[in-house]
């Protein structure tokens, strides 16, 4: 009890330091995503640290098993570095006992896991939009209550250079408009009416620019082509710029990613067989009911793929232990992507494409426990002389081939 002990207090330090580290990169590579809306919204704390919280929720589900992985590698691969695991063999303490807190811890974190993917990347994800929508709101309702002057070109109108020569008491109607993309943007066009007005806000899910008897300019340099066009009234759907331009447009397609279980099962039926909707995506939402369920279960196959890579010769070093784990995690990764590519064409049934992986990943990992277990830690799991189904084939064809060259 005490070493059961012992391993669990080696491997959850190790697995926290895992995660912060994983949760960093995954801040850090956002960066990117979101500097438009803090160029837009300013940077203040609240700004940063919430849509950052927002992102990193819904990715626990995978973080949470990459991180076990290396927890359970480093630790192991300590124990056989400093000769522990050595002495757990010679007082009658195998692997397969070493596993049991692993797996235990394995399985907690597995529901721990689910819960992040089945609620908390609906959460996130809607939360953020959420989030978004009521700094438009705020952003927007002060340029064109304080910021918007007349005679004053305004350069942060989400990314768009507005001007307005007369603006109305109430704010709401303008006269002598143009708008054209801000420095940063690739498009080229200016669009001038004589007047215009914003109808609708956020908080109505409907925030239109409608721009009346006006003309649009646009052109390509490069090829020196030029086009005007006069228009009666055009207007301008805002809320689907900013989701476009600050979401992404995968993020505004998706939106049966931000349902939670219940709802996102509804949805599911309520699609199945309407006509107007793609099937591509009654398959992807179908695959991602089972696949919240099904993915987190990789922890459990990590823990033992992190045994089996940390149990090592002494003398060989860590660096066969390290590669070992990046081949899993890009292995896994590209067998459940596979399965999703073809679940989401509808080629194989959604729970099927959810849960074989698993199965195959599994198996696979107790036969690297099975071998670890029995053999030498100098010895290779993979090596087709341990390999006892191989090495009783190998034998039964030299019986069947003998009689052969006697003859």
């Amino acid at each position: 009890m005490k070493l059961h002990w012992y391993i669990v207090k080696e491997v959850i330090p190790q697995f926290f330091s895992a995660l912060v580290i994983l949760s960093t990169i995954l801040v850090v590579s956002q960066l990117v995503r979101l500097s438009e809306a803090l160029v837009a919204f300013g940077v203040s704390l609240e700004n940063i640290m919430l849509p950052f919280l927002y992102i990193i929720v819904p990715f626990l589900s995978f973080n949470i098993p990459i991180s076990y992985l290396a927890a359970v590698m480093l630790a192991f691969s300590r124990f056989s570095s400093d000769g522990e695991y050595a002495a757990m063999l010679a007082s009658g303490f195998p692997l397969k006992q070493a596993a049991k807190p692993v797996l235990l811890v394995a399985v907690i974190l597995y529901f721990i896991a689910c819960y992040c993917a089945v609620y908390g990347e609906a959460w996130g994800r809607k939360e953020l939009v959420n989030f978004y929508f009521r700094k438009t709101q705020t952003e927007v309702d002060n340029l064109i209550k304080h910021r918007l002057q007349e005679g004053v070109f305004s350069e942060d109108f989400m990314g768009f250079m507005l001007y307005a020569e007369k603006i109305s008491p109430d704010r709401s109607r303008f006269g002598n408009l143009m708008i054209a993309p801000g420095g940063a943007s690739k498009e080229r066009f200016t669009i001038l009416a004589p007047t215009g007005g914003i109808t609708g806000s956020v908080s109505e899910g409907r925030l239109n620019l409608m721009l009346e008897k006006g003309i649009l300019h646009s052109g390509n340099r490069e090829r020196g082509e030029q086009s005007v066009l006069k228009f009666d009234q055009m207007e301008i759907d805002l809320l689907s710029m900013f989701r476009e331009r600050v979401l992404g447009g995968d993020e505004v397609k998706d939106d049966y990613r931000s349902y939670p279980p219940f709802e996102l099962y509804r949805y599911i039926n309520s699609i199945e067989k309407n006509p107007n909707v793609s099937r591509q995506i009654y398959y992807k939402a179908r695959f991602l009911l089972h696949q919240r369920i099904a993915t987190p279960f990789i922890v459990v196959i990590f823990a033992c793929f992190g045994m089996a890579l940390g149990v090592t010769d002494p003398r060989a070093g860590k660096n066969r232990a390290y590669s070992g784990a990046i081949a899993g995690i890009i292995g896994g990764y590209v067998v459940l992507m596979g399965f999703k590519w073809f679940a989401e064409k509808g080629a194989i049934s959604a729970p099927i494409a959810a849960w074989l992986p698993n199965v195959v990943l599994l198996l696979f990992a107790w036969f690297l426990m099975y071998q670890k277990n029995r053999l030498p830690p100098s010895e290779s799991p993979l090596d087709p002389q341990h390999i006892q189904w191989w090495v009783e084939l190998k034998k039964r064809w030299a019986l069947i081939r003998q009689p052969s060259r006697k003859g």
